[in-house]
């Protein structure tokens, strides 16, 4: 099953049920024994006012990641966090797909501490042959090392035999199990001198935040004008085929991206927001990026675009994880 969908002008609008055996899911001890659904219909933009859920002041912030579709593991290298700041918190988020439509408790372990996971989204599947894809958030400050916080820290999602890990095309239909993770990223809050009178607002409230064509996110804040930091982390963005990483096919990863009316991302100046490069070249299929951004008045607006625009062609399903606003 192909992640992008072209519909004809005469294709069937609706929704296609697909029968699913019964799946239990023995590491959480849920069981799942709904049908799968797939919406085929064009999708209409989509557009979010979004609050912050976390304010740290005097505060600045770094983020990496890893992609970890069809693995269960991977290492996030954290670099940036100036010599002698304190870390003042770390928060790990992790998404996945499942066949859950409302997504159940999830574990990490991060750098070898077992640490559960508080849920911050349920959205629709991003156009795989799931259900539900849900986002999660630990705080791991405590395990963050105070004298060198900047190292590798292994992540280890909690994961059973229905996860997919067969290390084949994830666009076959046949390697689809009943879980597939996406990826995880750590961000990382520090103060210090240089910290002074800045704020650090994450918003991570994301909700059916899932979209194709176009994304409107707006944040809301205080009164801000001048320069600062933006930071997006995303799951499912990619290049082309899942195995052929340089077929621009249909013209993923063309996504352009602006800030307040400013593209700051996305051809013809850079590379797309949605390319799944920290996964690059294979798995993809997550994203994390900063951007030097000018902020003004009391709300910021961030816009995905897609290059199609024919309303009969569904553009990459993606999904926004977490946002970072920095000044």
């Amino acid at each position: 099953m192909r992640k992008k969908l072209i519909l004809s002008a005469f294709a069937l609008i609706g929704i296609m049920l697909i029968s699913q055996n019964k799946v239990i899911f023995a590491a959480n001890g849920a069981t799942d024994t709904g049908v799968l659904s797939l919406a085929l219909e064009p999708k209409l933009p989509n557009e979010k006012t979004i609050a912050p859920s976390v304010t740290i002041s005097n505060a600045s912030h770094v983020a990496n990641g890893i992609a970890l579709a069809d693995k269960t593991s991977g290492w996030i290298s954290l670099r940036g966090v100036p010599n002698g700041s304190t870390i003042v918190r770390a928060f790990l988020y992790w998404n996945f797909s499942d066949t859950n439509a409302t997504g159940l408790g999830s574990v990490v372990v991060f750098n070898g501490n077992r640490v559960n996971g508080t849920k911050r989204a349920d959205n629709s599947d991003t156009c795989w042959q799931f259900i539900g894809n849900h986002t999660y958030r630990a705080n791991v400050t405590p395990f963050i090392p105070a004298n060198n916080p900047n190292i590798d820290y292994k992540v280890v999602i909690n994961f059973n035999g229905t996860t997919t890990t067969k290390g084949r095309d994830l666009i076959s239909a046949d390697v689809i199990g009943a879980r597939m993770l996406k990826g995880a990223t750590l961000i990382a809050v520090y103060s210090d001198e240089s910290t002074t009178g800045k704020q650090v607002r994450i918003y991570d409230a994301l909700n059916d935040s899932k979209f194709d064509h176009t994304g409107t996110f707006t944040f809301t804040h205080p009164a801000l004008s001048g320069s600062g930091l933006f930071t997006m982390c995303g799951a499912d963005g990619q290049r082309g085929g899942y195995l052929k990483p340089h077929e621009n096919e249909f013209n993923l990863s063309n996504e352009k991206t602006t800030f307040n009316g400013t593209q700051i991302a996305g051809p013809p100046l850079v590379t797309s927001d949605w390319d799944g490069s920290t996964g690059l070249p294979l798995p993809q299929l997550w994203d994390v990026h900063t951007h030097p951004v000018t902020l003004s008045g009391t709300s910021s607006v961030v816009v995905y675009t897609s290059p199609d625009t024919d309303i009969r062609v569904t553009a990459d399903c993606l999904i926004p994880v977490a946002f970072v606003l920095e000044k």
